[in-house]
């Protein structure tokens, strides 16, 4: 029996158990380890597919969100000792046998990989302190404005959609290149009437938009709006940053807040003393018996903040506070390799024609052997999640996502 267990948590909405059973079967072909499934079977909308669960039965007066974060923060208590274990998020797919050197890259009590993004841009999601909500208020607000001025955004065709995402793609892998880039803009700044981007995408400068060869409008840039806008509304546009701001100076696209460190310090008085901090992605870590303090930490804060009103239904700003509390703020993180994290609405999130991604407009390039599909898991059209399923049926995986 061999020492290192991945393990999986689900319970709840067919969408999550389907998500599982996807996920799966790629870990099923490429690791040579065991494979564990947690769950409470009375929540389950549609049986577990798998030959190795663990049943646990949660409070019944969890939901299932709070009932499935039970089983993942309390998973020393539900899984054998004496074992070296990697959690893995449903949304998780290995796509080689690398994945199992993941077991490799334990450092110290517990290793996680970094987040996305670090602290201040979380903590409007970890507790209702009403940024967020103020946040969706503005962007509503803004958003009508701009439809009024964009045709582009009124149609919502998904064709037009992914033309739109490629292109935003395309011009952050441009800007890599600052000497190329100036020479477009030179050309872009010289043209009179159309500027060809390439064979499919030009930009009319009468009309002020950019289109495909048969005229059907891609990208209305926000500068064509901009004076409309300003006429009617407190928002503001900056040509240098090229971002809307409010009249508060904040970007309305880019939320930030620093309430979560407060929230920590008032709810179990321990100090996050990096306000910036890069904080630890919950979807992928490994642990053993030597990580059983941490997980009990993580576990009763986790209990205790359901009971809060004040805090939201996730586990990772109790992960926050437990780091700190141990003084685990430093301690090594497991590269990207091992959780790329493939965001959908990030704009530098792309792929090279050899199957290497990156999330940096391909200034930065892996072949990740564990991929964490972050928005929109099993989206058919996107270059990604495309990959992702021929590289499934290359390997003679026939199980498809269709939730």
């Amino acid at each position: 029996m061999s020492a290192n267990k991945f393990v999986f948590v689900v319970c709840g909405g067919r969408e999550h158990i389907e998500t599982l059973h996807y996920s799966l079967q790629f870990l099923k072909k490429f690791s040579a380890n065991e494979i564990i499934v947690v769950t409470d079977a009375a929540r389950n909308e549609v049986p577990v597919q798998h030959d190795n669960v663990i049943q646990v039965d949660t409070p019944t007066h969890f939901n299932h969100h709070q009932a499935s974060i039970y089983l993942k923060v309390g998973l020393n208590k539900f899984v054998p000792a004496g074992y070296n274990y990697c959690y893995l998020d449903t949304d998780i797919i290995a796509l080689n046998s690398e994945c199992d050197d993941v077991f490799n890259h334990k450092v110290g009590p517990i290793t996680f990989a970094p987040d996305h993004c670090k602290m201040p841009k979380f903590s409007p999601s970890a507790v209702k302190c009403n940024c967020l909500a103020n946040n969706k208020k503005d962007i509503a607000e803004l958003e009508v404005l701009m439809a009024q001025y964009d045709p582009a955004r009124k149609e919502k065709d998904p064709v037009m959609e992914q033309k739109k995402m490629a292109l935003i793609r395309k011009f952050e892998v441009m800007k890599q290149d600052k000497l190329a880039y100036l020479w477009l803009s030179i050309r872009f700044l010289a043209t009179i009437d159309k500027f060809k981007l390439d064979d499919d995408t030009f930009y009319d400068r009468k009309k002020k938009v950019w289109h495909d060869a048969d005229g059907r409008i891609i990208i209305t840039p926000a500068e064509s709006m901009v004076k409309d806008i300003e006429k009617v509304s407190h928002w503001r546009w900056s040509y240098v940053k090229r971002k809307w701001y409010g009249p508060d100076g904040r970007d309305v696209y880019d939320l930030e807040c620093h309430h979560l460190p407060e929230y920590i310090k008032n709810t179990f008085g321990i100090e996050v003393k990096d306000k910036n901090f890069q904080h630890w992605n919950g979807g992928v870590f490994l642990f053993d018996d030597s990580s059983a303090d941490f997980l009990n930490a993580w576990f009763d804060k986790t209990m205790h903040i359901f009971t809060l009103p004040q805090w939201t239904t996730r586990d990772q700003g109790t992960l926050i506070a437990t780091v700190w509390e141990f003084g685990l703020q430093d301690n090594p993180t497991l590269s990207k390799k091992f959780n790329f994290i493939a965001d959908y609405n990030n704009h530098r999130l792309m792929m090279d024609d050899e199957g290497s991604f990156s999330d940096d407009a391909l200034k930065m390039k892996i072949k990740p052997a564990l991929v964490h599909v972050y928005h929109n898991y099993g989206k058919k059209g996107w270059d990604i999640w495309d990959h992702i399923v021929r590289i499934g049926k290359k390997n003679g995986l026939t199980h498809e996502f269709n939730f």
